[in-house]
């Protein structure tokens, strides 16, 4: 029996982030687009929340990949500490926002967790 991915899973996490994201803050994008784009994203307000979760889908997707190969090569070590930020992050985020899909974290560095202690690897 195959193992479902932890890298591959946080992948889905960063696109699902992008097309929810494109989806919610789309009146933000289009206002953005309509104007000069340089400089046009403040400190603060709807176009730096839409900018600032538009960015994390690639970070998601880009540490899945990361991930997967830490998977493929059995590096245990890299893929606990993946565990650990992911659960933090995920815990952190759920108290926060709960309604979100911090869940997900908390569950995706659960199994990176337990895989990792089934190992014995230090």
């Amino acid at each position: 029996m195959t193992r479902t991915s932890a890298g591959r899973l946080l992948q889905v996490v960063g696109v699902a982030h992008g097309a929810i994201g494109a989806v919610i803050y789309r009146d933000v994008f289009a206002d953005i687009g309509r104007g000069p784009v340089v400089g046009s994203v403040p400190d603060r307000g709807d176009r730096a929340a839409a900018f600032w979760f538009m960015a994390a889908a690639p970070t998601l997707w880009l540490g899945g990949r990361l991930l997967r190969s830490a998977e493929e090569h059995g590096d245990i070590p890299a893929q606990r500490v993946a565990g650990v930020a992911l659960a933090a992050v995920g815990v952190v985020g759920t108290v926060a926002m709960p309604k979100s899909g911090f869940p997900s974290l908390v569950g995706i560095g659960g199994v990176l967790l337990r895989r990792s202690a089934r190992s014995g690897d230090a």
